[in-house]
C-alpha cells in the first residue's frame, strides 16, 4: 500500500487533515532517528491511533499442508466421497463410525466420525462445499493422516465455496486410473483382478475407542491414548492387484478386508486355522478406491483400499457408451 493511500484511509477514518497526518510522519521518522520510510511511519501512526487500515485476507488452509497432531483445526473443502455408517461392538454396547473424504484442489484427505457425529452424514453430498471446525488430525495407522472431531467441533454446509468444483477435482485427482498411471500420492479408483493374497498374519487387535494397534503385556492390553482396553479383533489382508497395464501391492483394512472376502468378522474369526483355504477371491475384479502411498520399509508403491465393490458390468458399459459419446 502506497504513502497517499495509507494518509488516505488514516484521514478518512480518524478526522485528522491531510497537513496534521505528515506532521505525524515527519516526527515519527525523526522518532525513529530516520530508519523507517514514509510508508512505515504512516502505518506506526494508524497503529498507535488503533486503525486497522489493511484489509483482512483469511488464508485458507490447504489439505496437502494437514498434519498429524494439529489441534483447533479449522478447514474449508468439498466432500468427495461418503461412506455409510458401520456399527461395531464395543464392551456392552454397540457404536457407530462413518468415513468422509474431503477434496480442495491441492489433494484428499480422510475424515473418521464416531458414534453420534456419524448422524452428520445424512446431510452430506458429493461436491457439497463444507467448514470443518473445532477438529483435531492423527495419524490413521493405515500411513497416512485423518480428521476427528473434538467434542465441540462439528462440520457446517456452505453455501457457496471458491474450491474447484468436484468435476475439476475428479480430473485431477479422483478418476478412474490404471495401474501403470499411479504415482506416490495419487487418489482414485481403479478397476483391478486380485491375482494373488500372501499368506501371513491377518488378525491383529486394536483399541475399540481409536482403532489403532494395541499388544498385550503383564496380560492386559493397554492403549498409549485410552489406557487399559478391551481389545478389538480386526483383521487386514495384503496382495498383489492387476488391471492389465500393470500390477502393484495392495492393502486391505478392516470392513474394506471383510468386504473383500465377503464375510464378517466372526465368520472370519472361526475359520482363522485354514483362513485361506477355499478363499473365493483370486481373479474376482472389484472397483476400489482408495491412495498410493510408499512402503517406507520396502522403499516400494502400495495401494492402500479405503472401499472396494464388485463390478456392476451394466453400469461400467453404460459408462463407456456415455463417454464414447461425450467425445464424439
Amino acid at each position: 500500500m502506497d504513502f497517499e493511500t495509507i494518509v488516505s484511509k488514516i484521514k478518512e477514518k480518524a478526522n485528522l487533515t491531510e497537513e496534521e497526518i505528515n506532521r505525524k510522519v515527519i516526527e515519527k521518522q525523526q522518532e525513529l532517528s530516520n530508519l523507517v520510510s514514509k510508508e512505515g511511519a504512516a502505518y506506526i501512526i494508524a497503529k498507535e491511533l488503533g486503525l486497522d487500515i489493511f484489509p483482512k485476507t483469511k488464508r485458507r488452509l490447504e489439505i496437502k499442508n494437514v498434519l498429524p497432531k494439529l489441534r483447533n483445526l479449522n478447514l474449508t473443502a468439498r466432500v468427495v466421497k461418503v461412506f455409510d455408517p458401520k456399527q461395531f461392538k464395543k464392551k456392552d454396547k454397540m457404536g457407530k463410525v462413518a468415513t468422509v473424504i474431503l477434496g480442495d484442489s491441492s489433494g484428499t484427505i480422510r475424515m473418521s466420525l464416531w458414534d453420534a457425529q456419524t448422524e452428520i452424514v445424512e446431510k452430506l453430498k458429493p461436491d457439497m462445499p463444507v467448514e470443518v471446525f473445532g477438529a483435531y488430525t492423527k495419524e490413521n495407522g493405515l500411513g497416512g493422516v485423518e480428521i476427528r472431531l473434538g467434542n465441540k467441533g462439528g462440520i457446517k454446509v456452505l453455501e457457496s465455496s471458491d474450491i474447484p468444483p468436484l468435476g475439476s477435482l475428479k480430473e485431477k485427482d479422483l478418476s478412474r486410473k490404471t495401474i501403470s498411471d499411479l504415482k506416490e500420492g495419487d487418489m482414485g479408483e481403479i478397476r483391478a483382478a486380485v491375482v494373488q493374497l500372501f499368506e501371513t498374519s491377518v488378525f491383529y487387535d486394536i483399541c475399540p475407542k481409536c482403532e489403532l494397534r494395541i499388544n498385550k503385556a503383564d496380560n492386559k492390553f493397554k492403549c498409549n491414548e485410552h489406557g487399559e482396553v478391551e481389545p478389538k479383533k480386526t483383521i487386514v489382508l495384503s496382495g498383489v492387484i492387476d488391471d492389465g497395464t500393470g500390477n502393484i501391492r495392495a492393502v486391505f483394512f478392516r470392513d474394506v478386508a471383510l468386504k473383500l472376502i465377503g464375510m464378517d468378522i466372526d465368520e472370519a474369526l472361526k475359520r482363522r486355522d485354514s483362513f485361506f483355504e477355499n478363499l473365493d477371491v483370486l481373479g474376482k475384479e472389484f472397483i476400489m478406491f482408495g491412495k498410493i502411498r510408499r512402503n517406507v520399509a520396502f522403499n516400494r508403491l502400495e495401494f492402500v483400499a479405503n472401499d472396494i465393490k464388485e463390478v456392476d458390468v451394466e453400469k461400467e458399459i453404460n459408462e463407456i457408451i456415455n463417454n464414447l459419446t461425450t467425445n464424439v
